[in-house]
């Protein structure tokens, strides 16, 4: 079996499969600093809970943008596969099986470049990859199937931490649809300013990357740390898989070992 783990600045997803099935085990852990005891134990009960057996990993691929987490979560990780072996880090130089064509291909975020892998085996290219985490990230993918660049954008609950930060009386409150545009009450501003905001935000860089792909037959993806889409494009998802970067780090792994 396989152990899977995507190492993000707001939280960390894990899976454990077997070779061509679907996942035995998919969870997530919080980004916090832990030692290499903690994350083998957070990681083991949580497998057990869900009736995986650790016996059964013989490897395992990991994916961070944290450098400060990579070796610790690595060497925790190490000690599931059978011989404490040493997960494949995807990065520079690791066969994934997409081409990146930006004007500096390590530039682009390992989880990113996942995502994208899996977009590509699911719904072929040209694609377009939404991910709602902290940053708001959107992979283009093109018709020949090259990852050809990215665009970024502060993730919604990064901009509301950031409008709580500049004024001191706005009150906290849960990101959701809002009713109407004009907010008759502080939580509603908020919501009608960030939630309509951001989905015009969304829609706008879609229409512009759909345009640059070449105007049809773009599939959009969706993903990120939600069980459902915090906002849906006016053009909809063709998929939403909150685990999308886990099923192209085990595509990454296959290709690295055929």
């Amino acid at each position: 079996m396989l152990l899977a783990a995507d190492i993000r600045n707001g939280s960390i997803a894990v899976g454990l499969r077997k070779a061509g099935e679907r996942w035995t085990a998919r969870f997530r852990l919080s980004a916090a600093e832990r030692s290499v005891d903690e994350w083998e134990f957070l990681i083991a009960s949580l497998l057990a809970s869900r009736g995986a057996d650790r016996a059964g990993i013989g490897h395992a691929v990991l994916s961070s943008v944290v450098p400060s987490a990579t070796v610790p979560f690595a060497q925790a990780m190490s000690r599931f596969p059978r011989g404490g072996k040493d997960p494949l880090i995807v990065g520079p130089g690791v066969k994934t099986g997409l081409r990146i064509r930006t004007d500096n291909p390590a530039e682009v975020g390992s989880d990113l470049v996942c995502a994208a892998v899996a977009a590509v085996a699911l719904l072929g290219a040209p694609c377009i990859v939404v991910d709602f985490g902290t940053t708001l990230t959107f992979t283009a993918v093109d018709a020949k199937g090259d990852l050809v660049g990215v665009a970024l954008a502060p993730g919604m609950e990064s901009a509301a931490l950031a409008l709580r930060r500049g004024a001191a009386q706005l009150p906290q409150i849960r990101l959701e649809a809002p009713l109407r545009a004009i907010g008759k009450n502080t939580a509603e501003s908020v919501r009608a300013g960030l939630m309509i905001g951001w989905s015009g935000l969304v829609d706008r860089i879609l229409d512009r990357m759909i345009e640059e792909l070449g105007g049809a037959g773009v599939s959009l993806v969706g993903t990120g740390d939600h069980t459902d889409p915090p906002l849906t494009p006016r053009l909809g998802f063709d998929l939403w898989e909150p685990f999308l970067a886990l099923d192209g780090l085990a595509l990454i792994h296959e290709r690295r070992t055929e």
